[in-house]
Protein backbone atom coordinates (compact mmCIF):
# COMPACT_ATOMS: atom_id res chain seq x y z
CA UNK A 1 0.00 0.00 0.00
CA UNK A 2 1.28 3.56 -0.61
CA UNK A 3 2.32 6.07 1.49
CA UNK A 4 -0.50 8.49 0.12
CA UNK A 5 -3.12 5.85 -0.32
CA UNK A 6 -2.28 4.95 3.25
CA UNK A 7 -2.58 8.48 4.21
CA UNK A 8 -5.47 9.19 2.52
CA UNK A 9 -7.43 6.11 4.48
CA UNK A 10 -5.68 7.34 7.78
CA UNK A 11 -6.72 11.04 7.98
CA UNK A 12 -10.13 10.37 9.48
CA UNK A 13 -8.83 7.70 12.14
CA UNK A 14 -5.60 10.35 13.01
CA UNK A 15 -8.25 13.16 13.55
CA UNK A 16 -10.22 10.85 16.03
CA UNK A 17 -7.08 9.91 17.58
CA UNK A 18 -5.40 13.01 17.92
CA UNK A 19 -8.86 14.41 19.19
CA UNK A 20 -8.69 11.36 22.00
CA UNK A 21 -5.02 11.57 22.94
CA UNK A 22 -4.44 15.32 22.35
CA UNK A 23 -7.14 16.87 23.14
CA UNK A 24 -6.75 17.80 26.88
CA UNK A 25 -3.18 18.64 26.92
CA UNK A 26 -2.31 18.92 22.99
CA UNK A 27 -5.12 21.51 22.51
CA UNK A 28 -4.12 23.82 25.91
CA UNK A 29 -1.60 25.92 23.49
CA UNK A 30 -5.04 26.77 21.33
CA UNK A 31 -7.23 29.93 22.39
CA UNK A 32 -10.62 30.43 20.97
CA UNK A 33 -10.52 34.28 20.00
CA UNK A 34 -12.60 36.29 17.62
CA UNK A 35 -10.66 39.43 18.30
CA UNK A 36 -9.60 40.98 14.91
CA UNK A 37 -7.39 43.77 15.96
CA UNK A 38 -4.15 41.73 14.00
CA UNK A 39 -6.09 42.40 10.84
CA UNK A 40 -9.67 44.62 11.40
CA UNK A 41 -10.86 44.74 7.65
CA UNK A 42 -10.54 40.21 7.84
CA UNK A 43 -12.62 37.75 8.34
CA UNK A 44 -11.62 37.17 11.90
CA UNK A 45 -14.90 36.98 14.14
CA UNK A 46 -17.30 36.94 10.92
CA UNK A 47 -16.17 33.66 9.00
CA UNK A 48 -18.44 30.68 9.50
CA UNK A 49 -16.90 27.77 7.35
CA UNK A 50 -13.98 26.72 9.48
CA UNK A 51 -10.93 28.15 11.41
CA UNK A 52 -8.99 31.41 10.97
CA UNK A 53 -5.81 30.97 13.17
CA UNK A 54 -2.75 33.43 14.51
CA UNK A 55 0.18 33.11 16.21
CA UNK A 56 0.80 34.79 20.00
CA UNK A 57 3.43 37.11 19.55
CA UNK A 58 5.02 38.92 21.97
CA UNK A 59 8.53 39.77 23.57
CA UNK A 60 10.59 36.85 21.30
CA UNK A 61 7.61 35.22 20.25
CA UNK A 62 7.75 36.17 16.39
CA UNK A 63 8.52 34.27 13.42
CA UNK A 64 10.72 34.63 9.84
CA UNK A 65 10.84 33.39 6.73
CA UNK A 66 13.32 30.81 7.85
CA UNK A 67 11.08 29.73 10.42
CA UNK A 68 8.13 29.74 8.65
CA UNK A 69 9.99 26.98 5.85
CA UNK A 70 11.29 25.01 8.78
CA UNK A 71 7.48 24.97 10.18
CA UNK A 72 6.57 23.84 6.45
CA UNK A 73 8.93 20.89 6.19
CA UNK A 74 7.97 19.63 9.74
CA UNK A 75 4.39 19.76 9.15
CA UNK A 76 5.49 17.66 5.56
CA UNK A 77 7.63 15.02 7.14
CA UNK A 78 5.29 14.67 10.48
CA UNK A 79 1.51 15.12 8.29
CA UNK A 80 2.20 14.05 5.08
CA UNK A 81 0.43 16.00 2.75
CA UNK A 82 -0.57 14.84 -0.84
CA UNK A 83 0.54 18.53 -2.19
CA UNK A 84 2.35 21.55 -0.69
CA UNK A 85 2.62 24.67 -2.84
CA UNK A 86 4.86 27.12 -1.52
CA UNK A 87 5.40 30.48 -2.38
CA UNK A 88 8.04 31.58 0.43
CA UNK A 89 5.58 33.54 2.41
CA UNK A 90 2.17 32.17 1.70
CA UNK A 91 1.38 28.24 1.20
CA UNK A 92 -1.32 25.68 0.81
CA UNK A 93 -0.93 22.23 1.72
CA UNK A 94 -3.22 19.66 0.66
CA UNK A 95 -4.17 16.48 2.04
CA UNK A 96 -5.85 13.28 0.39
CA UNK A 97 -5.63 15.26 -2.98
CA UNK A 98 -8.84 16.89 -2.14
CA UNK A 99 -9.42 20.51 -2.51
CA UNK A 100 -11.42 20.62 0.52
CA UNK A 101 -8.97 19.51 2.69
CA UNK A 102 -6.14 22.37 2.47
CA UNK A 103 -4.54 24.64 5.26
CA UNK A 104 -3.52 27.78 3.85
CA UNK A 105 -0.48 29.20 5.95
CA UNK A 106 0.85 32.82 5.46
CA UNK A 107 3.60 34.67 7.17
CA UNK A 108 2.37 38.42 8.24
CA UNK A 109 3.37 41.80 8.84
CA UNK A 110 2.58 43.33 12.06
CA UNK A 111 1.34 46.26 11.81
CA UNK A 112 3.86 49.28 12.98
CA UNK A 113 6.39 46.83 13.42
CA UNK A 114 8.86 44.91 11.54
CA UNK A 115 8.09 41.74 13.28
CA UNK A 116 5.99 38.91 11.29
CA UNK A 117 3.92 36.16 12.36
CA UNK A 118 2.40 32.86 11.32
CA UNK A 119 -1.32 33.36 10.00
CA UNK A 120 -3.75 30.34 8.52
CA UNK A 121 -6.83 29.39 7.47
CA UNK A 122 -9.05 26.49 6.62
CA UNK A 123 -12.46 25.68 5.29
CA UNK A 124 -13.19 22.86 7.19
CA UNK A 125 -17.18 22.73 6.68
CA UNK A 126 -16.52 21.87 3.06
CA UNK A 127 -14.81 18.76 4.00
CA UNK A 128 -15.67 16.86 7.40
CA UNK A 129 -15.61 16.94 10.70
CA UNK A 130 -12.64 14.67 10.86
CA UNK A 131 -10.76 17.19 8.59
CA UNK A 132 -11.86 20.01 11.37
CA UNK A 133 -9.90 17.72 14.45
CA UNK A 134 -6.78 17.39 11.91
CA UNK A 135 -6.07 21.07 11.51
CA UNK A 136 -6.68 21.98 14.71
CA UNK A 137 -4.08 19.43 15.67
CA UNK A 138 -1.71 20.42 12.73
CA UNK A 139 -2.36 24.15 14.51
CA UNK A 140 -1.48 23.01 17.92
CA UNK A 141 1.66 21.25 16.58
CA UNK A 142 2.60 24.10 15.08
CA UNK A 143 2.26 26.10 18.14
CA UNK A 144 4.44 23.90 19.67
CA UNK A 145 7.60 23.75 17.30
CA UNK A 146 7.80 27.75 17.36
CA UNK A 147 7.11 28.01 21.15
CA UNK A 148 4.04 29.67 21.73
CA UNK A 149 0.21 29.70 21.79
CA UNK A 150 -2.41 30.07 19.07
CA UNK A 151 -5.28 32.12 18.74
CA UNK A 152 -7.73 30.29 16.32
CA UNK A 153 -11.18 31.82 15.64
CA UNK A 154 -13.34 28.98 15.07
CA UNK A 155 -16.56 28.90 13.60
CA UNK A 156 -17.94 25.67 15.23
CA UNK A 157 -16.53 26.84 18.47
CA UNK A 158 -15.13 23.54 19.35
CA UNK A 159 -12.37 25.16 21.08
CA UNK A 160 -15.19 26.08 23.89
CA UNK A 161 -17.37 23.39 23.81
CA UNK A 162 -15.17 20.16 22.62
CA UNK A 163 -18.27 18.53 21.57
CA UNK A 164 -17.61 16.23 18.88
CA UNK A 165 -21.55 15.88 18.28
CA UNK A 166 -21.65 19.37 17.94
CA UNK A 167 -18.81 20.33 15.84
CA UNK A 168 -20.76 17.10 13.40
CA UNK A 169 -24.05 18.99 13.95
CA UNK A 170 -22.73 22.74 12.93
CA UNK A 171 -20.81 20.94 9.52
CA UNK A 172 -23.52 18.87 8.70
CA UNK A 173 -26.09 21.40 9.02
CA UNK A 174 -23.81 24.20 7.04
CA UNK A 175 -25.32 25.96 4.06
CA UNK A 176 -22.84 27.27 1.34
CA UNK A 177 -24.00 30.63 0.80
CA UNK A 178 -25.48 31.58 -3.06
CA UNK A 179 -23.61 34.93 -4.17
CA UNK A 180 -24.86 36.16 -7.69
CA UNK A 181 -22.01 37.76 -9.59
CA UNK A 182 -22.31 41.44 -10.24
CA UNK A 183 -23.09 40.80 -13.49
CA UNK A 184 -25.74 38.70 -12.98
CA UNK A 185 -27.57 40.76 -10.71
CA UNK A 186 -26.81 43.79 -13.13
CA UNK A 187 -28.65 41.72 -15.93
CA UNK A 188 -31.47 41.25 -13.91
CA UNK A 189 -31.87 44.77 -13.57
CA UNK A 190 -31.58 45.90 -16.95
CA UNK A 191 -34.16 43.02 -17.26
CA UNK A 192 -36.42 44.09 -14.99
CA UNK A 193 -36.24 47.39 -16.12
CA UNK A 194 -36.72 46.61 -20.09
CA UNK A 195 -39.72 44.48 -19.11
CA UNK A 196 -40.95 48.05 -17.35
CA UNK A 197 -40.36 49.73 -19.88
CA UNK A 198 -42.14 47.39 -22.57
CA UNK A 199 -45.16 47.25 -20.13
CA UNK A 200 -45.61 51.50 -20.42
Amino acid sequence: MSIRCLTKKCTALRAILCYNTHRGDDMKNLIFSQDNSIEPNGAIGLQKCGIIFWQKTGFLRHCNELGFQSIITLINKKFLPTNIQNYGDTCFIQFDNDDNKIIFLSLKKERNSNHYFIYGESHTVYANAEFHLFSLDVVSYISKQIGCKFYVDDATRFLEHNSIDKLKDYIDKFEIPNFESPDLLRQAIINKQNQINEEN
